[in-house]
């Protein structure tokens, strides 16, 4: 990901207001005199402040400020000042308009508007993708004109002070929403009243709206304004804002793909088709057996399996009912995030193991936790560890420390590894490595060893985290087929078994 240009910070800066949580309690005061009124629009008109030139590194544009007809003097209010919104703009180069309505001329303008966003447009953050939104939506409206109406709702309107809160709860495992609902905050508490006067203002009838969220499309459709489509606005997906993203796509309804969320991770893996979750009905009893042609769920369980692991999502694997006839969870390791870990731990004993290989193990000094292992199934667990402390970790137990450590163990899990070594980690901790069988399910058909086929199918590191799914129907007791169907309908999981994954590597590797 590239870093926003000195130059543009600095404009950034420039037009930004300092942010405090009197801008909310302003507006708090206009939207109790709109009410009043009961009409929004004449209850509360705002009218332009102040237009200027904007010279940015993308070009010159044209700036306009506005103030509500109910705000005060700025001498009489210091900084209790109400929220300020101000209009980036660039009228179309076939623009004929020379009036203050610079697109009263236009049947159509594509018009953005973006909640100001101070941790990432100022300092850089790469917590969401809010600035690169901002600066795409700029080199839009620059090539062929429109408008970004830029507006003080930080943190989705809860003010900054709450959103570096809600951000503390991130880092322990809460997604954006959520965290926000535990602070007892709305998920969304911004609000557009003032935009149908600012439209007004620029002349502006009907528009194209640029963004991923509906519900700022609902917003301006019950404040009577004209949209006549969506455009997205794809901001710059990584490690950090990966999972912030999914939520709101899960969550809020946002306008995002899979596939824009999380690019596959293509190493040389195995090319798979589009995945289909569906199981298969004729699977009914207590647990599976591969039938005569090797298969129990089929092959495309196998492929949407591995799609789902490029993509960081967890995959319910079963082994065969005459061996454990149990469910585990797996996840690519290299992928683990708090969100992931956390999911898993609710839903699982909780006992998290990373299945690695043997020659790896060597590397980074995991020895046998036993020399004589008594497991009935030859399980070869390893001295548990953690990441140290330089890596960020506390106790080791948390959701962000355990996807920490699975994150590490994965990095020294490739070759020519140079970087993770023993001296990463402390003896004992709470991530349980394993070593798989050498060959992998093809040798021995464990959960262990579907860990790591699994993840280098998908062309990643092959490291898998695992955990034994426990019942929620049956307290005490480890979840079952039936069961483990319904949940993995419910949780929208990919199911498939031990067979399956072995069938396929038979097949593919022929």
């Amino acid at each position: 990901m590239t870093s926003l240009p000195s130059s543009i910070i600095v404009y950034l800066l420039l037009f930004l207001p300092f942010i405090t949580d009197t801008n909310r309690k302003g507006l708090g005061v206009l939207k109790d005199a709109e009410r009043q009124d009961g009409d929004i629009t004449q209850a509360n008109e705002w009218v332009p402040h102040g237009d200027s030139l904007l010279p940015t590194p993308l070009g010159t544009f044209r700036i306009r400020a506005y103030r509500s007809q109910l705000s005060l003097p700025y001498s009489q209010t210091s900084l209790q000042n109400p929220m300020e919104p101000v209009v980036i703009y660039s009228p179309p180069p076939s623009s004929s308009s020379s009036s203050s309505k610079p697109f009263e001329n236009e049947d159509v303008v594509d018009v953005r508007l973006h909640d100001q966003c101070f941790t990432s447009e100022v300092f850089g953050s790469l917590r969401c993708d809010c600035a690169s939104q901002l600066m795409e939506a700029l080199k839009r409206i620059k090539e062929k004109g429109g408008a970004v109406v830029y507006l003080m709702q930080e943190g989705r309107g809860i003010g900054l002070a709450n959103k570096i809160k809600a951000y503390a709860l991130q880092d322990i495992g809460y997604d954006t929403v959520d965290a926000n609902l535990h602070l007892g905050l709305p998920a969304e508490a911004r609000e557009y009243t003032c935009v149908p006067s600012i439209l007004n203002d620029l002349g502006i009838k009907k528009l194209n709206l640029m963004t991923n969220n509906p519900f700022k499309l609902r917003q301006l459709k019950d404040l009577g304004v004209t949209v006549l489509n969506t455009r997205k606005v794809l901001g710059e997906v990584n490690e950090y804002n990966r999972d912030y993203l999914r939520a709101k796509k899960e969550k809020m309804e946002h306008l995002l793909s899979e596939d824009q969320i999380m690019p596959m991770a293509r190493r040389g893996g195995a090319t798979v088709s589009k995945p289909n979750a569906s199981l298969k009905s004729g699977l009914s009893e207590e647990g599976v057996i591969a039938e005569k042609d090797g298969w129990c769920f089929g092959r495309e369980s196998v492929e949407a399996a591995i799609l789902s692991m490029s993509r960081g999502e967890l995959v319910c694997v079963v082994d065969d009912m005459s061996r454990e006839n149990e469910g585990d969870l797996i996840l690519s390791s290299e992928l683990a995030t708090k969100e992931t870990i956390h999911k898993m731990v609710k839903l699982t004993s909780g006992v998290l193991c990373v299945a690695m290989e043997d020659e790896y193990m060597q590397v980074l000094e995991l020895p046998p936790m036993l020399k004589n292992n008594q497991d009935p199934k030859g399980t070869a667990f390893a001295v548990s560890v953690d990441a140290t402390q330089k890596h960020g970790i506390t106790t080791g137990i948390s959701a962000i420390d355990r996807a920490k450590t699975c994150n590490l163990l994965a990095k020294g899990s490739v070759e020519g590894n140079d970087e993770v070594t023993a001296d990463d980690f402390v003896r004992p901790g709470h991530i349980f490595p394993l070593r798989a069988r050498e060959g992998g399910v093809l040798t021995r058909d464990g959960h262990t060893e579907a860990s790591v086929d699994l993840p280098r199918l998908a062309g990643l590191s092959p490291c898998g985290v695992l955990c034994e799914i426990v019942s929620e129907e049956n307290v005490g007791e480890m979840a079952r087929l039936p069961e483990l169907k319904r949940m993995c309908e419910r949780e929208g999981w990919v199911l498939t078994s031990i067979a399956d994954i072995r069938q396929y590597r038979i097949e593919t590797e022929k």
